[in-house]
């Protein structure tokens, strides 16, 4: 796997790190057998490549069916990695677009400058936090949904039907209807088109499921999920419960034993599952690091692929 490159953990044996000697191009990374080790360590780091925005892109392009976005933050030229503007303050571990209908299955992170104190990404692999919740609450989040809710500006939600419908479609032209049309049937979700345009939406989604790849249960969710641009989303169960003081020092317990760093270099690529692993930051101290973030949907066939090798290796295993 990804033999032309020297691969090592990233950290305490969790994640990957690939890195190219040469500077060698991202082209030369093979896709599937990147997704393939993606689907064993959860997030992948490629290191020493030659990179940068174009070449960042085109390999999310050529991975992905579909590419979505923050309508929050500015594209970096091109429509697919967007700077990552949302102040100096810490970040809690969320999974991306978590606390939306609009949930993608992979992220991707940039590094143009790194800090040069500080600053780092935080990454925690769900599948690892589940197994330190006590049994009991793994119980109450199985069986009970989770809701987000919250008003999302005319703007924001606009723009964001505009890249789901691959831009057939200007901002003025977007109805109301095309955002019911461009939201996953699978997913469970109300909407209230407001008097000034907003959309209020409550989004009902399991905080502990299977993941991408695998049937092993994960606790990936936006429970502690940060709010720099937009009103914070009120967070309970589906019966109106509140997530109380107790089951909330339960999961940052447990969150923070899992909870491993990022110390970006210049050029970095991450790819992180979204469906396994929550992501946040700790405070900025370097005001001039520059990072770019992406969000997208999974080619069906290069999953596929993925999966058929997994169950390939079972198989030669037994």
């Amino acid at each position: 796997m990804l033999g032309n490159f020297t691969t090592t953990d990233h950290a305490d044996g969790k994640g990957l790190v690939v890195t190219a000697a040469d500077r060698a191009g991202l082209d030369t990374v093979d896709r599937v057998e990147l997704m393939t080790a993606l689907a064993e360590h959860g997030y992948v780091l490629l290191r020493g490549f030659d990179t940068d925005p174009a070449t960042f892109s085109t390999l999310i392009q050529s991975i992905s069916s579909r590419i979505t976005l923050d309508p929050a933050r500015k594209f970096a030229g091109g429509n697919v990695a967007q700077k990552i503007e949302a102040g100096l303050v810490p970040q809690g571990l969320h999974v991306e677009n978590g606390a939306t209908p609009w949930v993608p299955d992979l992220v991707w992170f940039y590094c143009e400058t790194p800090a040069k104190v500080g600053s780092q990404t935080t990454i925690c692999d769900g599948l690892h936090v589940w197994d330190r919740l006590p049994a009991r609450t793994q119980e109450l989040f199985l069986s009970t949904r989770i809701t987000f809710a919250r008003p999302m500006p005319e703007d924001k939600w606009k723009n964001l039907v505009v890249r789901l419908l691959d831009g057939a479609k200007t901002a003025d032209e977007v109805v109301f209807d095309d955002l019911l049309a461009v939201t996953d049937d699978g997913v469970d979700v109300k909407y209230r088109l407001r008097p000034d345009g907003s959309v209020h939406y409550k989004y009902f989604t399991y905080a502990a499921h299977t993941t991408l790849f695998g049937t092993d249960i994960a606790f990936t969710n936006s429970i502690l999920t940060p709010s720099v641009n937009y009103e914070p989303p009120v967070i309970e169960f589906e019966d109106g419960r509140p997530l109380d003081a107790m089951l909330m020092r339960q999961i940052i317990e447990a969150t923070e034993l899992e909870t491993e760093e990022i110390d970006w270099h210049a050029g970095d690529v991450a790819l992180v599952d979204n469906s396994r692993l929550m992501h946040g930051r700790r405070k900025i101290r370097d005001p001039l690091r520059s990072l770019y973030n992406a969000q997208s949907y999974a080619r069906d066939d290069v999953v596929a692929a993925v999966r058929e090798r997994a169950t390939s290796a079972t198989r030669r295993a037994a």
